[in-house]
């Protein structure tokens, strides 16, 4: 508790700690709970996705069977590009990591994604605005152009898992980054399988052996219909909610 506020203090997510109460998850509750997410701090963290060996920290579910739902409606704004929501989610998404601490203090470096259309990442897409506002307000260094891909359709249009899974299979590549072996933040803006960050993993793993990899994704996209439970975005804190908003009291020099 803050004493001259009265308010009550955050604790700071821990990388390291999420990590190990993920896999003692797994170990007493079986694989099911594996699969379910954990609150982290303003985050929520998925120990692994369905496509790969990573898991994922983000903000919360676009939900696309219930589109009025308060934060699929935001997230898909975003989603279509509207220049206040893209502006709304880098604020929500640095503001996230607010309480983000890994463990020692390793190297961290941020990429992103590049849309299905384009072979390197520009700075006006929605993914690259995600990763640099994040890098900027973490100090940690932005390489924009350290990820490539071959050109491939859009997922968009496409039905089936596997389908989608395929089209992504083998489109990245990375160039060796130098220096000793730290943590690659991959930012995506949103995650529904895997399949692209599995596939990014791969090209940097095979140019820098020895490199942690983290998805980050603003959302991850479920269908109600689909969860086992009830879907919701009510692990979303208020802090986060006034950050969309663009509330001065959680304004921020770097969102």
């Amino acid at each position: 508790m803050n004493k001259k506020t009265g308010t009550a203090r955050e604790a700071p997510f821990d990388l390291a700690a999420e990590f190990e109460g993920a896999r003692l998850a797994a170990r007493l509750f079986g694989g099911e709970s594996a699969g379910s997410y954990l609150v982290a701090g303003r985050l929520i963290r998925f120990d692994r996705l369905p496509v790969g060996d990573l898991g994922l920290l983000t903000v919360g579910f676009r939900i696309t069977d219930r589109p009025r739902e308060k934060w699929t409606r935001r997230f898909n704004q975003f989603k279509y590009g509207q220049p206040s929501a893209v502006r709304a989610a880098t604020r929500t998404l640095c503001a996230a990591f607010g309480m983000f601490r890994l463990d020692g203090d390793p190297r961290v470096v941020v990429v992103s994604s590049v849309p299905s259309g384009q072979n390197v990442v520009r700075n006006d897409t929605p993914a690259s605005k995600l990763a640099s506002a994040l890098a900027g307000s973490r100090g940690w260094e932005w390489l924009p152009h350290h990820v490539t891909k071959d050109r491939h359709p859009s997922l968009t249009g496409i039905a089936s898992a596997a389908d989608r899974d395929a089209t992504v299979d083998g489109k990245y590549l990375a160039a060796p980054i130098g220096g000793e072996p730290g943590l690659v933040i991959v930012v995506d803006d949103f995650c529904t399988r895997g399949a692209t960050f599995t596939d990014i993993a791969r090209a940097i793993r095979e140019s820098n052996p020895g490199w942690e990899i983290q998805p980050v994704s603003l959302a991850k996209t479920e269908r109600a219909a689909y969860w086992k439970g009830e879907l919701t975005n009510a692990h979303i804190p208020d802090y986060l909610d006034a950050a969309w908003r663009g509330d001065p009291a959680v304004a921020s020099p770097f969102f």
